[in-house]
């Protein structure tokens, strides 16, 4: 028998067990976030767009519950749906944010931990999304834990740099610290120095192994710059290895460096590429319509008629949740575009869409693909867009508190080139 037990804030209660399924949610009533990290979304279902997270001990209040979820005031202007399971009713007066002081209040603790992301783990200033970025943390890196507040822990990482990452993505091990840890280099500006203890392996190829896109750089170590992407599958020819970095040629001719964690040898051989205006290094940033070049095929054609739609409906504002003709968010655009000009019936959420279809290689991009990114750092798509050619996309940019529009915006720029994920072609 499930017991349900309504916490008086007066009476200081701090732990109470709740059944969700029995409470009638009200304007007035308060939440308090249980889960390390909850995602909140536009509707009441985890395939709805994730529009905020919250941390353990941030206080909500509750507009709305609907099949096990709440509707919830994240702020005075957003308001999404977060899972009642992660979210109590009791004690919630207790339990405000404490997250712009958390060095006040992190509970000293001691270990190491390690880092299990599918991409990288940001690290900040303060334990929260709104301080700023002092570094980033591959998967599998070992850090020292310092202390532990709503959700976050206070690490060190093998470099020296301080800062908070959330604690869902960090495991306590017995791991030395440093172990894999290629994200934590000390060198600032070693972009033109030569590696050293390089070990030859001519002869033989590898297949990246990551879920998402993998970073080429110009040397063996994240302090270098990204000089391209490969995704998951694509085989190249490795040339020599450096403390943990494969140095390997794409099939483009392109030789830059890969972490060897996502890379297994194989005795597949590597494909060519075809020509593609995505290898053109146009830094222009203007709504113009780039010319069209490659191959002339269907697919050729039906790309020219995909962008050509989506450059009709450039301006047009961004809303949240919309899906035309007369506003979008960033997926409803994509999906509004795709099924208007050849006819192709896509997912609506951006995550699925880049599930969808076929995975394009960077250096194959051709114009009518979608183009996927990861805006916020946690390694998951949550925006997406068209690519037209000359390394350049068109997109519906905004979010619900800063709403922009249909415009184009160049894949090199610092910005997007860092959030890029990939590619996937739907015709």
């Amino acid at each position: 028998m499930i017991v349900v037990k309504k916490a008086i804030a007066a009476l200081g209660i701090g732990a109470v067990a709740v059944s969700v399924s029995s409470i009638n949610a009200s304007a007035l009533e308060k939440g308090t976030v249980t889960a390390s990290a909850l995602n909140i979304r536009s509707g009441p279902s985890s395939d709805c767009d994730k529009v905020a997270k919250l941390y353990k001990g941030k206080t909500v209040e509750i507009l709305e519950k609907s099949n096990g979820w709440y509707k919830v005031r994240v702020s005075s202007s957003v308001v999404g749906w977060g899972s009642a399971k992660y979210i109590s009713t009791s004690g919630s007066s207790e339990g405000t944010s404490n997250q712009n002081n958390p060095t006040s209040s992190g509970t000293t603790i001691s270990g190491n931990g390690k880092v299990n992301v599918s991409s990288r783990l940001n690290v900040r200033s303060g334990a929260g999304t709104n301080y700023s970025l002092v570094g980033k943390a591959n998967n599998g890196d070992v850090v020292k834990l310092l202390e532990q507040s709503n959700g976050w822990y206070k690490i060190k990482l093998s470099n020296g740099v301080t800062g908070w990452a959330s604690s869902q993505y960090i495991s306590k091990t017995s791991e030395d610290v440093g172990t894999n840890n290629s994200s934590n280099s000390n060198s600032t500006n070693n972009s033109d120095k030569k590696p050293s203890s390089e070990e030859s392996i001519e002869g033989k190829n590898g297949k990246v192994t990551s879920a998402v896109s993998l970073n080429v750089r110009s040397g063996p170590g994240t302090s270098y710059s990204i000089i391209g992407k490969l995704n998951g599958g694509d085989v190249v020819e490795l040339k020599s290895k450096n403390n943990g970095w494969y140095k390997v040629k794409l099939s483009s001719g392109t030789i830059g460096w890969v972490s060897a964690s996502y890379i297994s040898e194989t005795n597949e051989g590597t494909k060519e590429k075809p020509n593609s205006s995505s290898n053109q290094n146009s830094q222009s940033n203007s709504n113009s319509k780039p010319s069209f070049t490659g191959n002339s095929d269907k697919s050729t054609a039906k790309g020219s008629t995909i962008v050509d739609f989506a450059y009709t409906l450039i301006g047009i504002p961004y809303q949240w949740g919309a899906s035309g003709p007369d506003k979008f968010d960033c997926s409803g655009f994509t999906q509004y575009v795709f099924k208007h000009s050849v006819g192709v019936s896509i997912p609506r959420v951006s995550r699925e869409q880049a599930n969808f279809g076929s995975a394009i290689s960077m250096g194959n991009y051709a114009p009518g693909d979608l183009v996927y990114f990861d805006t916020d750092g946690d390694g998951t798509t949550n925006h997406v867009g068209i690519y037209v050619g000359n390394s350049k996309f068109i997109h519906c940019s905004g979010t619900q508190t800063n709403p922009n529009k249909v415009k184009v915006d160049n894949l090199t720029s610092s910005y997007w080139s860092k959030v890029l994920l990939g590619a996937r072609r739907f015709v």
